[in-house]
C-alpha cells in the first residue's frame, strides 16, 4: 500500500507522546513492506522541503496562520486578539488545503491516515474526500475538541462549553469525511464521540506501540527497592501534568522514607523557573529533556500525576517495557493501561493525601513490589510494534473497502 500520513510535527521535532508514536508507525509500515510518505508542518513563511528519513518520504510543509504556536510562548498567553485570530485561522485553512491537494496529485496515495491535525485544520478532511481517497483518523489528543485542549481552570472540562459549541459545530459537519477513526485509548475516542464527532464513522481503539527493550538494554536491577525509593518523573512540564503535585508529596514523604526524585522534562522556562525554586530544598534532580532509557535506569517506580485526562500516557508503557511499576493519577485513558495493584498503583489526583500513601506503599511491601515489576514487563508485551501496526493495516484495508462501496 503507499499510505499517506498527516500530522502537525514529526522526527526530529517533538512536542509530546504523538509524534514518537506517529514515527513508530510509520517505521513499522515500511519494515512491513508499504511505502510511506509523511506530510509535516514547518515554520510560516518557510520554505517547502523534501527529505527521505529511514525509507520514509517527508515533506514539511510552511504552515500558513499569523503564528508557530509550537514554540512561540505567546500562543499559551493572555494576548486574546492573537489567540483568537489564530484559532479562528485554523478552523478551515483554505491555503493547507490547497497544498495537501497539490502533493496529494503528486503522491497518489491508497490512503490517507490523519491524526494531529492542528495548523492543517479539518479542511485536508475535505479535500481527502471530494478527491475520492479513503481516509482514517486516529483521535491523540483534545484539540479538534476545544482549543485549550478540554481544560480549564485547573479542571477537565466534562462537556463543550459556550465557547467551543462554534467551534465543534463546523468540525461535526466536516468529521463525516472520516471513514473509520482511531482512538488511542476508549476515554478519548469516547469523549469524542460523545461531543458529536465521527458520529458517520466507523471507529475503533489501538493503544500506542512501545519497542521491547530487550535485557541488554536495561541496568540490572533486582526487582527490589535499595535503602532509597528512587522516583522517576518524564514528561512535559507543565501546571496540568501535576509535576507540583509530586514536589508537594515528596517534601512530606521524605519525613517517612528517604527517597529520590529525578525529573525528565522540559517546559516554559518561566514554569521551570518555578519549579525549580520549589524544590530547591527537596532530593529532586532536573535532568531537562533526557532518553527515555536514562531515567528508565536509575528509577525504581514511575509517577504520573496528571491533572488533566491523560489520553493515554505513553510513559506508563515505556516504564512498563523496563520492568518498571507505575504510580499514576486515575484521570483519561490511564486506568485503561494500569492494572491497580498488579502493574501500578492508581490514586485520585484530587486528594494529595493518595499519592503520599502510595509511595509509602510501594516501599514497604517489598514483595509485592516485586511481583509488580515482573507484570509490568509482561503487560509490556500487549502493546508491541508488530501488533499495532498489523491492526492499523487491518484497519487501512477496511476503509479502502469501505471507500470504494461510497464510490
Amino acid at each position: 500500500m503507499k499510505i499517506m500520513i498527516i500530522n502537525t510535527l514529526y522526527h526530529p521535532y517533538q512536542m509530546g507522546g504523538a509524534e514518537l508514536s506517529v514515527q513508530i508507525l510509520a517505521k513499522g509500515l515500511i519494515k512491513e513492506g508499504h511505502k510511506v510518505t509523511v506530510i509535516t508542518l514547518k515554520e510560516p513563511r518557510a520554505r517547502e522541503e523534501k527529505e527521505v528519513i529511514n525509507g520514509i518520504t517527508v515533506y514539511r510543509i510552511p504552515m500558513t496562520n499569523i503564528f508557530w504556536p509550537f514554540t512561540d510562548s505567546s500562543y499559551h498567553k493572555p494576548f486574546i486578539l492573537k489567540r483568537a485570530s489564530w484559532i479562528y485561522l485554523d478552523l478551515y485553512n483554505k491555503s493547507m488545503a490547497k497544498t495537501i491537494r497539490r502533493i496529494l496529485e503528486k503522491e497518489s496515495p491508497d490512503l490517507i491516515h490523519t491524526n494531529n491535525i492542528m495548523g492543517f485544520s479539518v479542511s485536508i478532511w475535505n479535500v481527502a474526500r471530494t478527491m475520492g481517497f479513503p481516509l482514517v483518523h486516529t483521535v491523540r489528543d483534545y484539540s479538534l475538541l476545544c482549543p485549550l485542549q478540554t481544560f480549564k481552570k485547573g479542571q477537565s472540562c466534562p462537556k463543550p462549553c459556550i465557547t467551543c459549541f462554534p467551534y465543534l459545530t463546523y468540525k461535526k459537519k466536516i468529521s463525516k469525511a472520516v471513514n473509520i477513526v482511531i482512538g488511542i485509548s476508549y476515554h478519548i475516542l469516547n469523549k469524542h464521540l460523545n461531543w458529536g464527532l465521527f458520529r458517520s464513522s466507523k471507529s475503533a481503539v489501538i493503544y500506542n506501540a512501545v519497542r521491547q527493550i530487550q535485557a541488554s538494554e536495561r541496568a540490572i536491577r533486582e526487582n527490589t527497592i535499595k535503602k532509597t525509593l528512587r522516583i522517576g518523573y518524564l514528561g512535559r512540564l507543565a501546571p496540568h501534568k501535576g509535576i507540583e503535585d509530586l514536589l508537594n508529596a515528596t517534601e512530606q514523604a521524605r519525613k517517612i522514607l528517604p527517597l529520590q526524585v529525578l525529573v525528565a522534562g522540559k517546559g516554559e522556562l518561566k514554569y521551570e523557573t518555578h519549579l525549580h525554586r520549589k524544590a530547591r530544598n527537596l532530593p529532586v534532580s532536573f535532568l531537562g529533556f533526557a532518553p527515555a532509557k536514562t531515567l528508565f535506569n536509575q528509577i525504581d517506580i514511575l509517577v504520573v500525576p496528571s491533572r488533566w485526562d491523560e489520553p493515554l500516557s505513553r510513559a506508563v508503557l515505556e516504564a512498563y517495557s523496563y520492568g518498571i511499576p507505575v504510580i499514576a493519577s486515575a484521570r483519561g485513558g490511564i486506568p485503561e493501561i494500569v492494572d491497580n495493584g498488579r502493574t501500578g498503583l492508581l490514586y485520585n489526583s484530587d486528594n494529595p493525601k493518595e499519592l503520599i500513601n502510595a509511595l509509602i506503599k510501594i516501599c514497604e511491601q517489598q514483595r509485592k513490589y516485586q511481583e509488580m515489576s515482573v507484570l509490568a514487563y509482561e503487560k509490556s508485551k500487549k502493546f508491541t510494534v508488530e501488533s499495532h501496526v498489523k491492526r492499523y493495516i487491518q484497519i487501512y484495508l477496511n476503509a479502502m473497502k469501505q471507500n470504494k462501496t461510497f464510490m
